[in-house]
């Protein structure tokens, strides 16, 4: 079974590497913001269909993960509205570190 530690690490690493991606193409593009996160949704739903699409073998895959276009698009959908909604800033755990004491 997959730690918490896991997917908190893989997460840091997901976001690192999208808004990495996001500054390169909004830099080199000039292309506004909205334009940018549109072309980053895109290809989410790209990989999205790539990777179901390899799981959709007659033997199944090995993970288990069964494809099913409704709810995943439902929980992706549910994913990305609860990372966009405002914390209250008196949440001390989402707060960034300032300094050291």
């Amino acid at each position: 079974m997959q730690s918490n530690t896991d997917s908190e690490s893989a997460g840091a690493e997901m976001h690192r590497s999208i808004m990495t991606a996001f500054c390169d193409v909004l830099r080199t593009t000039q292309l506004p913001p909205m334009t940018v996160m549109s072309l980053a949704a895109s290809a989410l739903g790209a990989v999205y269909r790539e990777v179901a699409d390899q799981h959709r073998c007659d033997d199944g895959c090995p993970c288990g993960w069964k494809p099913n276009l409704r709810a995943d698009v439902e929980a992706l959908q549910a994913a990305l509205a609860a990372k966009t909604q405002a914390v209250p800033s008196s949440d001390l755990r989402v707060m960034q570190a300032v300094g050291r004491a």
